[in-house]
């Protein structure tokens, strides 16, 4: 039986996936990069080295990876206000508070980004947070996954996962949880999901297994 539910936060709960590449886009701008559509589906749901690990092979970066991060973090907290929840994200997150369903997020954000987006929420039932930041290894690694479930405690198999990227799917999967894909981006392989639909259309009393 499911006895807690983990979200990912970015593309998930908020749609920020688009904040995020803007604060990206404007920080490579500033040194003459220039970042496409197929950069966005690309690093959709990476972590931050990754992203510029993956940016810095196509053309080598004027600046660190921890300066890269810094001005990326700093532009998109600078905007969280302006970032909106998913429809019917929070919602679901209420109607699962009020059945006593315990929830955390796990995402591949840095503390800083995870708790400006926190904040956004404001949700109680959202018992905690665990970011980049926490782990030795990030997103498609299940140690996110399972660092959450251990403060839970709770056995892996007894978390359900919502994702909306391929990569976060994996890591639940290989956490061995339930995982649910609800994508933003048409067309992604969601390999590592269990289930791919819409948030609004899920059995979710079937999924929970609740009477």
């Amino acid at each position: 039986m499911i006895r807690a539910v983990l979200w990912d936060i970015d593309g998930t709960l908020l749609d920020s996936e688009p904040h995020h590449f803007a604060a990206m886009a404007a920080v490579c701008a500033r040194h003459g990069h220039v970042l496409s559509q197929a950069d966005y589906d690309r690093l959709l749901g990476r972590s931050m080295p990754e992203v510029y690990a993956l940016l810095d092979a196509v053309e080598p970066m004027p600046f660190d990876v921890a300066d890269f991060a810094r001005a990326c973090t700093g532009r998109y907290v600078e905007t969280v206000a302006s970032v909106r929840p998913r429809p019917g994200a929070l919602e679901r997150v209420d109607w699962l508070a009020a059945r006593g369903v315990p929830q955390a997020c796990v995402s591949n954000s840095g503390r800083a980004v995870v708790d400006a987006n926190m904040g956004r929420m404001a949700r109680a039932s959202l018992a905690f947070a665990i970011s980049r930041d926490d782990v030795v290894h990030g997103k498609p690694h299940p140690e996110p996954y399972l660092a959450a479930a251990a403060r839970l405690g709770l056995a892996p198999s007894a978390c359900l996962v919502v994702e909306d990227s391929p990569v976060g799917a994996r890591s639940a999967r290989a956490a061995g949880m339930r995982t649910v894909a609800w994508p933003q981006v048409p067309g992604l392989d969601f390999d590592g999901a269990e289930v791919v639909g819409d948030l609004g259309t899920l059995d979710w009393a079937g999924l929970l297994e609740l009477a």
